[in-house]
């Protein structure tokens, strides 16, 4: 995805969110909220997360270095079905199995982000193993632990 898509939808999306109308994309999107590790700018993200044993999963692309600072991040304010929430986020990118199968689940349940993430989906929806394999060395895998 190009910069101007992002440029382009993500403040639509992070407007729906934050709005009455959340319901429209809160079932499987998060608004993420945190700070920069050397600006300590505060900044928003929309992300797509399946929740999953008190925990929202997640991925990015590598080349998409916003991911950098959850590294040590004590905590994140969500924005989740409408309502403020914090989190304790745990950033793996150099675990292979626990991605691929982190992705798999994480696909079954947000298909939609396939393309993205450069995976095909069988006719059954399932992730293609062999894809989930070969992005999940481009892939940031994010788990967000609910704190409230």
């Amino acid at each position: 995805m190009s910069d101007l898509y992002f440029k382009v939808v993500n403040p639509i999306v992070k407007s729906l969110l934050k709005s009455p109308l959340h319901g429209l994309m809160s079932k499987n999107t998060v608004l993420l909220e945190f700070k920069g590790r050397k600006s300590a700018k505060t900044y928003t993200t929309p992300i797509s997360y399946h929740f999953q044993a008190g925990k929202l999963h997640c991925f990015s692309n590598k080349s998409f270095g916003w991911w950098r600072n959850l590294i040590d991040a004590e905590q994140v304010s969500l924005t989740w079905k409408g309502k403020q929430v914090l989190g304790k986020p745990t950033v793996v990118i150099d675990q292979p199995e626990v991605m691929q199968k982190a992705l798999t689940d994480f696909l079954i349940a947000v298909p939609r982000d396939a393309e993205h993430s450069g995976v095909a989906l069988d006719s059954a929806k399932q992730p293609m193993q062999r894809d989930v394999a070969e992005a999940v060395p481009n892939m940031v895998y994010i788990s967000i632990e609910l704190l409230q």
